[in-house]
């Protein structure tokens, strides 16, 4: 039999290889001599150089294989006892959701996480989407690494440009390069919207970013119904045809099958997976199931400001608040419940349950992975950690919520009588749902503000648990510790016992800028003052300093709630300042700016140091005009556009853009004999966009006929009717006169056929920011949802049975 024994490198050839131990697989009596390199020889890293340069071949080599000796570069692997790591983390959900951290919300995954190791009730993210995921897989401030602000408004500044630097490597490179497997599970909002196609580069993937697999979606937000999902970097459709199919079911399946198929085939492989949900960010999505169970349980139903003192004393009786914590006091700017109509309350407790479904439903699939891994035996060698959101509850449903958010993305308010039309399906594929922002503030409990706040605590708070058994002595405990998300690499790494490396593919690494969490796995460390003594927060334009116990934080000059065209204050003096000892107050009651002017300016001060530091400057809090800020993407400076064929999945980025301009399509299309149906050309789907194509027809009657279809945000729908075509080659133009310049503003459009006008419409507005992100630019079929509802309605991917010869866009500049 084969026996594992020491294989032996001198120490000078070691140290030229950057290696630090080896192991190898013993042989066959006929080939027992010391034979350096045999297959199955493993071998450590000391992480200074990743990967490492390649080593010399050890073998001999002489005219005749007989008279040689081979030679195999061993495998790299990890420390001994690194464990796997297991790093969730939701979307969008407030500190104060969950039933881990006094929510009324059943998360029992989290719980089990907690329960057998500890929460920290003190962590902090950067209070939006992407920025705090930049920081979670660097461990690097979020403007460290260009995410000062969400891809979809990147400008031009280092700390904004939405790529992260080679020289700040991610934990999936540095894993994967130490002998790990890593993998990628669910959103990606990292990979900057401009590189987001099929052209590339991909080097801002995950795939390029360090994780060997990735299977999620790519942007802000997706439905879970019809995602623009992606394996690596190939879009797949596995919903069509299968209308019970939810993202969140299903990537819980593929992380499960991925982590059983590495323990069936490398055993002794540790595994970094990276498990990141869309919920509970828009649009909540819940299967049918889930809504049924939570609206069960009515825990909604006397409204956010009683839901705020229910959690409150949840927190206290748990422990999560100490003794001396105060409940912050409701927004003025926010409706009280009991001013509200019974036809607002019904609308409203709907909305909340869809919520609490969503996020019920996608802790229950997260408690699934946790289980398979239990399952596995790997439960005892894995570090979980879990975190509740990456940053505070959403208000960006606006004050009444919206069955489509990209009305809120538009800056279109949806009536709630309008909204009660959506009512007995809202959550389901048919919307693309948010809620009021009143329930955000209460999802936040006991903090003030919401998502995009980075002053205060209601926006970048939030809930983590953690655990790795036999390494945590205090399970169940509580820590207060003031820790950022820049602080899990570090934990990561130190827990793995691999360094943080001096470069990777030849450049010089920057510092790692967060502290290891690991020292507060200590029982004795409870009440140890925190590693962490100082964090800067920035997010369009408003700002605060974390020092030792203090915060100094501007009040919001703007409200997330409210999405406005309307000057902002000047980024610098248009803005109060506010100052906590949260030591004493740790939930910001109690501003002290006015008896400690000095400390505040002290504060101040900090924050501009570390500001110029950290790639803060130059700070701007403009929002629209961001959005609308010219990138670098593949269409940039075109006019003109030309496909044909089949082309799909394409991302707004690298699509020709047809908002707020006049513009032109034509297609030259060949209908074979019998007719033909089907998309010519389309961008966006169900909540909003543009459709050209051949009708579907009923029962045989009416196919073929040449429709443009114009759909408002799903609030309506315009159409431009043709004749039926026959069998053989005809020109199909659609020519669209904006009644520009100005954002939304209305047109005419006139459709034509073989040089014929065949109708003529106006439309009074049309959509001024964006087409929803989740959808794409397809020729020739319409993937995810289509933008007709019922008249012209048709099913996915409705592919074109004709043949397109030639398709163009002209586009007024």
């Amino acid at each position: 039999m084969c026996r594992r024994n020491a294989l032996h490198f001198s120490r000078g050839a070691l140290a030229a290889l950057g290696f630090t131990a080896l192991t190898g697989l013993g042989c066959p009596a006929a080939f027992a001599q010391a034979v350096t390199g045999a297959p199955g020889a493993t071998i450590t890293l000391d992480g200074k150089q990743l990967p490492p340069p390649p080593p010399n071949f050890g073998g001999v080599i002489k005219e005749k294989a007989s008279e040689s000796q081979p030679w195999w570069a061993p495998r790299v692997v990890p420390p001994k006892g690194a464990p796997n790591v297991l790093l969730i983390m939701t979307d969008d959900q407030g500190f104060g959701a969950p039933s881990t951290f006094g929510g009324v919300i059943p998360t029992p995954a989290m719980d089990r996480v907690a329960n057998q190791g500890l929460r920290l009730t003190n962590f902090h993210s950067t209070s939006l989407c992407s920025p705090t995921r930049a920081a979670l897989i660097t461990g690097r401030n979020h403007h460290s690494v260009g995410a000062g602000v969400v891809g979809e408004i990147a400008t031009g500044y280092p700390g904004y440009d939405s790529i992260i630097p080679i020289e700040k490597g991610t934990i999936g490179t540095i894993l994967r390069e130490n002998g790990f497997a890593t993998s990628w599970f669910g959103k990606n909002h990292n990979t900057p919207s401009y590189q987001s196609s099929q052209a590339g580069p991909f080097n801002q993937w995950p795939t390029g970013m360090g994780f060997e697999y990735f299977y999620g979606f790519v942007g802000g937000d997706a439905s879970q119904w019809q995602p623009n999902l992606y394996r690596n970097t190939t879009a797949i459709y596995p919903f069509e045809g299968t209308p019970t199919w939810n993202l969140e079911t299903a990537m819980a399946d593929e992380a499960i099958h991925y982590m059983k198929q590495l323990k069936e085939i490398a055993p002794e492989k540790p595994w970094l997976v990276y498990y990141v949900p869309g919920a509970t960010h828009a649009p909540h999505h819940p299967t049918p199931e889930w809504v049924k169970k939570i609206s069960d349980m009515h825990l909604f139903d006397e409204g956010w400001n009683k839901l705020r003192e229910t959690i409150f004393a949840n927190q206290k009786r748990l422990g999560i608040m100490p003794e001396n914590a105060q409940l912050t006091p409701w927004p003025k700017e926010l409706p009280e419940w009991d001013s509200l109509g019974l036809e607002e309350k019904k609308l409203f407790i709907k909305q909340a349950d869809i919520y609490g479904a969503y996020l019920a439903y996608a802790d229950n699939e997260i408690g699934r992975v946790i289980q398979a891994v239990d399952d596995l035996g790997e439960l005892d060698n894995t570090l979980i950690i879990y975190i509740g959101g990456d940053n505070g509850a959403s208000a960006e449903g606006m004050l009444n919520g919206t069955p489509n958010e990209f009305t809120t993305f538009n800056g279109i308010p949806v009536p709630v009588k309008d909204q009660l039309l959506w009512y007995p399906f809202w959550g389901s594929e048919r919307t693309f749902p948010h809620f009021a922002a009143a329930w955000a503030w209460a999802m936040d409990t006991p903090f003030k503000w919401v998502k995009q706040v980075p002053s205060h605590f209601g926006g970048t708070s939030q809930g983590v648990a953690m655990s790795w058994p036999g390494h945590i002595d205090d399970v169940g405990g509580i820590r207060r510790q003031f820790h950022h998300v820049i602080d899990i690499v570090p934990t990561i790494l130190e827990a793995t016992g691999i360094p943080t490396p001096q470069t990777i593919n030849g450049i010089e690494q920057r510092p790692i800028e967060g502290v290891s969490m690991m020292y507060t796995w200590d029982k004795a460390n409870v009440d140890a003052a925190t590693r962490h003594t100082t964090q800067y927060f920035e997010m369009l334009g408003n700002r605060a300093i974390y020092d030792n116990g203090w915060v100094a934080a501007t009040t919001p000059a703007t409200r997330p709630w409210e999405l406005s065209t309307a000057t902002p204050p000047d980024v610098i003096s248009g803005y109060n300042w506010e100052l906590y000892n949260v030591n004493d107050d740790p939930t910001q009651f109690n501003d002290l700016a006015a008896k400690m002017p000095d400390k505040l300016k002290q504060m101040q001060d900090l924050f501009y140091s570390e500001a110029k530091k950290y790639n803060v400057l130059p700070l701007d809090n403009s929002t629209l005009s961001r959005w609308n800020t010219p990138r670098p993407n593949l269409t940039a400076g075109r006019t003109e556009f030309a496909y044909s064929g089949e082309l799909s999945g394409v991302p707004p980025s690298a699509a020709p853009s047809v908002l707020n301009k006049s513009y032109t399509i034509t297609a030259e299309v060949e209908i074979p004999e019998g007719g033909a149906e089907g998309m010519i050309v389309t961008e966006g789907g169900r909540f909003g966009g543009y459709g050209l194509f051949l009708s579907k027809g009923d029962f045989g009657v009416g196919r073929g006929r040449v429709v443009f279809l114009y759909n408002l945000l799903d609030l309506k729908r315009t159409m431009w009717e043709g004749p039926e075509l026959e069998p053989g080659k005809h020109e199909i133009v659609f020519a669209f006169k904006s009644d520009g310049p100005g954002l939304g503003k209305g047109g005419t459009g006139v459709l034509s056929v073989d040089g014929k006008d065949v109708a003529t419409n106006s439309v009074e507005h049309t959509i001024p920011v964006t087409f929803p992100e989740d959808e794409s630019f397809d020729v020739g079929q319409d993937t995810r949802t289509g933008v007709a509802l019922v008249e012209y309605r048709y099913d996915a991917p409705f592919k074109f049975t004709g043949k397109i010869n030639e398709l163009t866009f002209k586009l007024d500049q």
